[in-house]
């Protein structure tokens, strides 16, 4: 599993980097949709995650996450392999400003 942060203060066009991303993914026919992190307790994100996994997606976008929702994601994939996560699965995750 791979993480991807992108931070940037606020009007620094993170979200618009994230809309990018998934614009040029469904260009490969890969359909993600933007989570918004703020809205979830860390381990509910966590298990979003899991779930996308299962479910045989490749990428995971989530915008407005907390710092301890990202610290979460980068512990998980430290621990990608006894985790059971694929080296293929990326995790685009913006930094809330």
């Amino acid at each position: 599993m791979q993480v991807k942060v992108i931070k940037g203060d606020q009007g620094s066009g993170k979200t618009r980097q994230l809309q990018a991303i998934q614009a040029e993914l469904k260009t490969r026919g890969i359909e993600v949709p933007i989570i918004i992190g703020q809205q979830f307790t860390t381990p509910y994100f966590l298990n979003l995650i899991s779930d996308q996994v299962l479910r045989g997606a490749t990428h995971f976008l989530a915008d407005d996450c907390t710092q301890f929702q990202i610290k979460a994601v980068q512990e998980l994939a430290l621990h990608g392999r006894t985790a059971r996560l694929p080296f293929n699965f990326v995790a685009h995750l913006v930094h809330q400003a």
